[in-house]
């Protein structure tokens, strides 16, 4: 496990770099995921601005002048369980946990908000971003 806690400066240093030394986000966002969007964990919100498949910047409680796509938002136990080595079921990966919040209003699971078409114009290098979360929280890990 990352010696940095889930959604701190550090990690989300930490996590930029796994995400920008991905070979396989090299093959999914390939000049072509550009699309902004944020990651809520409990009240913190930061802003991902992707730059072809990489993120450009990182930005802690975006304002009115910012500007996103959509967003991923949970309760912090939420994101813990995400990022374990091994998550539990529905927590896994963000389409299952949506489904468990959006169709079956289940507590406990992660929720995308913002423009449908665009994330599913970009799911597999959205996915893979959010993947890479995992892979930065456990210093490498699955």
């Amino acid at each position: 496990m990352a010696d940095t806690e889930l959604g701190t400066h550090e990690w989300w240093e930490s996590y930029k770099e796994t995400v920008n030394s991905d070979p396989e986000m090299d093959v999914r966002g390939h000049d072509k995921f550009s699309e902004n969007f944020y990651v809520e964990i409990g009240d913190e919100r930061v802003l991902l601005e992707m730059d072809g498949g990489e993120i450009e910047n990182l930005v802690p409680n975006p304002t009115m002048n910012h500007q996103w796509s959509f967003g991923v938002e949970g309760d912090r136990e939420t994101w813990e369980e995400f990022v374990r080595e091994t998550p539990p079921a529905f927590n896994h990966e963000i389409i299952a946990s949506h489904y468990r919040t959006a169709v079956r209003n289940e507590d406990g699971h992660l929720q995308l908000t913002g423009d449908n078409k665009r994330i599913f114009q970009h799911l597999r290098a959205f996915q893979r971003t959010l993947d890479l979360m995992r892979v930065a929280h456990n210093d490498g890990g699955s």
